[in-house]
């Protein structure tokens, strides 16, 4: 078909930012305002002409305006720096992490070549303390089994001696792999290898000669032995786009570096049964088959075996060592190619051994094509894959987007405006005409090229840059508007900042930004609320809005892992760093700290250690006279100064007072001092004399106000003060954090065992271990810092828990002391070495005895909380 010969007409900006539709509301707009004092509304009006300038400068920016988003970010050469703007690619942001018992299998399948199929189930009451399965009873919630098949290449030709040491060594690979995945509540019970049942194929089929008939016989094997051993595969990333599977369905679950693990035939378990039919199929698909006359399997003997042996065995099919006549035999149209009985019913024995050997002459070829064929399955599965391919980074094209041309140089030559400007020979009066016409356009000018600015800066808006302003403008010198800077009362450079003062004016960085970072949660399904938590802004000195938006670019910075781990634990087998050098923490730990602004401790950290790091002990106000706060004071200044300057020896006592830097177990740190000072209100400061006095607001009806210090100056006063008032922050600020407990990792291990006193043995009904320990965590905070001594912000911290815990755990919080925190972190640290350092299989008395002395810690203090009525009733979210 022939193309119309004819130009298309331009349609209207729907946006009605086209010249046409500027000019019309523009016309309209002046008619509205000038009324009767404007009426020649012609093309050789100057206000017309004026008027379609602006808004032929006004299509440029909208023009400037519509450019692909890449655009916008593109740096040099039209690369983008996607980590500066939070932007990942399909790859980093869409698996997940393990979820479901299939994924541990994909995972599994895809980490250990090892490995030829991985079962996932339910561990029964009994079996990890190694009773018989007869005795188990009901699944325990949250622990798993795992049972492995390994490859047949690798077992070949090993020694009794030789295939325990591959075991041991697959089964602590699968350990460590699951524990560097696992999730909250749930925890491995054991591993074990499955014992394979060697089968062999039976049967005659039927081949045309135009293929070897060797290579037949080792494709049938190989299809044969890959459906009986697994219904895993690995698939090229590449080629499961092209197949047309979308990204989400690509990168389903979690990464793995292989390729896209499959699972082809969905077989429950190993015990599952064999398809025949299948098998059939699968013979004849094979090139150069062309019918299957029989096929079964059988043992060694030729004896037929079940297809279905339960979950004891699974089967492992043998290639024949020799030829038989009962085994898998291969037929032309009037011969066969294998073990033909029939065919050597009738010749001599000269003749029988000439076939024999041409059948094991066959089987050699075949063993030999079977081994190629393996080694490129193989190579295949252990190679990794490349992901560029399939998720390309786009690119942009690097802009001049802040390049401003003036409208003044459209202007006819007799306004005298544009880069021609007015005739030397004109006189004065129209030359300062043409300068007050230029600076009169120069306003709307300078507004347009503030825009043009602000697209020029979009990449930092849209990024985790931290900013001081998120308006732009830029001069505009003689280049860009003819003659304008002689209009200026100043240098261009100071132009510029009197211009940057006057943005900044209607500039309001820290809202905007809050703003533009919701854009970009908003992509990954995120909300990042903290309206409840401006509130509590008792130990930063930047302005509330400030400390949001830092918590929200933290946030934004580790978006990838708080997505994708929220429901990943502690690695057990690890201390302080996980196998690819991250914290080793849970994902919703790490989480509930960027939210509550909390610090990352590690796991072995312990939140008393911030007052003991000090030598100093929380001391209740009841302990402590009004006389003493005057020389804690000065020793609290004196471990402030000596934090962050050179070493100073300890101050001398007061009269009548102890000297703290010796006093058994640390200094006394009154509890009022703490979560008090930290507020600038509670410090007064009165002059008597000469001297000013600082005075303590203590907040208790008992004590009341203190005397802290007497300086001669202000000056002095206040700055001491400030440093006073900066170190109880920091002693707050490191002595938040939280702790999560799994109680399902508090289980006894070895048979009979008791976690608790009175605690019944094994899982039981309500109020047993059983209920104990399923789905549940508890929550231990710190209950002596400033913020979290306020009963609101607790119930802000127990509610931003829940919220972002999977729902099927159920927190227990508690809310301890300085002296329980210091008991806790002892009982926990002692269990997490035991925890680490156990062997499964082992002797288990000191892990059970470590996690005893957690499990009646956390009871004990369970039932205080809810007697006393100090904690809120459990809810589930």
């Amino acid at each position: 078909m022939n193309a119309p010969e004819h130009i298309e007409r331009n349609q209207p900006d729907p946006d009605g930012l086209d010249f046409d539709a500027l000019r019309k509301s523009g016309l309209a707009m002046l008619q509205a305002l000038a009324g009767e004092n404007w009426t020649d509304y012609n093309l050789h009006d100057p206000g017309v002409t004026i008027l379609e300038q602006l808004s032929y400068g006004l299509t440029d920016l909208a023009y400037r305006s519509e450019f692909p988003a890449e655009d916008y970010l593109a740096g040099p050469f039209g690369q983008i720096d996607y980590a500066r703007h939070a932007l990942h690619p399909a790859d980093e942001i869409l698996p997940s992490q393990v979820l479901t018992a299939e994924d541990y299998r994909k995972l599994l399948y895809d980490s250990i070549p090892e490995i030829e199929d991985v079962w996932v189930t339910r561990e029964e009451q009994g079996e990890e303390q190694g009773k018989e399965r007869g005795e188990g009873g009901s699944p325990i919630p949250g622990l798993y089994h795992l049972r492995l098949k390994l490859r047949d290449s690798v077992q070949d030709d090993l020694s009794g001696q030789q295939q325990d040491a591959l075991e041991q060594r697959v089964i602590a690979q699968v350990s460590a792999t699951y524990h560097a995945h696992r999730n909250l509540g749930e925890d491995l019970g054991r591993v074990s290898i499955i014992a394979t049942r060697p089968v062999y194929l039976q049967g005659d089929i039927q081949i045309h000669s135009l293929r070897d008939s060797a290579l037949i016989f080792a494709d049938i094997f190989f299809r044969c032995a890959l459906q009986l051993m697994s219904g895993l595969r690995i698939e090229h990333y590449r080629e499961a786009s092209e197949a047309g599977a979308s990204l989400a369905e690509v990168f389903e679950g979690p990464l793995t570096l292989h390729g896209r693990v499959i699972d082809v035939d969905g077989r429950a378990g190993p015990g599952a049964q064999i398809s025949l039919a299948k098998l059939i199929a699968l013979v004849q698909g094979v090139d150069g088959v062309t019918h299957v006359q029989r096929l079964s399997l059988c043992d060694q003997a030729g004896r037929p075996v079940s297809l279905d042996d339960g979950d004891a065995t699974v089967l492992r099919l043998r290639f024949p060592e020799q030829a038989q006549s009962h085994l898998l035999r291969l037929h032309f149209a009037s011969a066969a190619v294998g073990h033909d009985a029939a065919a050597m019913a009738g010749p001599t024995g000269q003749q029988r051994l000439l076939q024999q050997e041409k059948d094991q002459a066959m089987l050699a070829e075949a063993r030999e094509a079977l081994r190629k064929v393996r080694f490129e399955f193989d190579t295949l599965r252990n190679t990794q894959q490349s992901r560029e391919a399939i998720v390309p980074a786009p690119t942009g094209v690097l802009r001049a987007l802040d390049d401003y041309y003036s409208i003044q140089h459209q202007f006819p030559a007799i306004y005298g405006i544009n880069r021609f400007g007015v005739p030397a020979s004109a006189p004065l009066q129209r030359k300062v005409s043409a300068r007050q016409l230029k600076a009169y356009l120069f306003l709307a000018e300078q507004l347009m090229a503030n825009y043009l600015a602000d697209l020029q800066a979009i990449p930092a808006l849209f990024s985790l840059d931290d900013l001081e302003r998120t308006y732009s403008s830029q001069v505009l010198d003689d280049q860009a508007l003819p003659g304008i800077e002689a209009l200026y009362v100043a240098a261009p450079a100071q132009i510029g900042d009197m211009l940057a003062q006057i943005v900044a004016r209607a500039d309001h960085p820290d809202h905007r930004r809050n703003r533009l970072l919701d854009v970009l949660l908003a992509m990954y399904g995120e909300e990042f609320s903290q309206k409840s938590l401006r509130r509590f802004n008792f130990y930063q000195d930047r302005h509330t809005a400030k400390w949001v938006l830092d918590n929200k670019l933290a946030f934004m910075r580790r978006i990838v892992g708080l997505s994708r781990d929220r429901a990943t634990a502690v690695d057990v087998t690890r201390a302080h760093q996980r196998a690819d050098g991250s914290l080793n923490i849970a994902g919703v730990q790490a989480k509930i700290c960027i939210l509550l602004d909390l610090p990352l401790h590690g796991p072995g950290a312990a939140l008393s250690d911030a007052l003991l790091a000090y030598r100093l002990r929380l001391a209740t106000d009841q302990k402590i006279s009004t006389d003493h706060y005057a020389g804690i004071a000065r020793h609290l200044l004196h471990l402030a100064r000596r934090e962050h300057g050179p070493w100073q020896p300890d101050p001398s006592p007061g009269p009548g007072e102890p000297a703290w830097h010796a006093m058994p177990g640390g200094a006394p740190l009154p509890q009022s001092l703490l979560t008090q000072g930290v507020r600038l209100d509670n410090y007064i400061l009165e002059q008597h004399g000469q001297q000013i006095h600082v005075h303590f607001q203590t907040r208790d009806a008992r004590l009341g106000i203190v005397r802290l210090a007497s300086y001669a100056a202000l000056e002095e006063a206040d700055e001491h003060v400030q440093q006073l008032r900066n170190f109880i922050c920091r002693l707050n600020i490191a002595s938040e954090g939280v702790h999560l407990v799994e109680h399902l990792l508090l289980r006894a291990r070895r048979p009979g065992g008791m976690t608790a006193q009175g605690e019944p043995k094994g899982p039981g009904r309500e109020g047993g271990a059983g209920d104990f320990h399923a789905h549940r965590i508890s929550v231990v905070f710190p209950a002596w810092t400033a913020r979290f001594a306020d009963l609101e912000f607790r119930q802000l911290a127990q509610e931003t828990v829940c919220r972002n815990l999977p729902a099927h755990l159920f927190p227990e919080f508690l809310w301890l002391d300085f002296v329980a925190m210091r008991d806790f972190e002892q009982r926990q640290r002692l269990w997490r070495d035991r925890l680490r350092a156990h062997v499964p299989g082992q002797d288990s008395a000191a892990l059970d005895q470590a996690s005893a002395s957690v499990v009646n810690f956390l009871l004990r203090h369970r039932a205080a909380a809810r007697s006393a009525d100090r904690a809120p009733a459990p809810y589930w979210v």
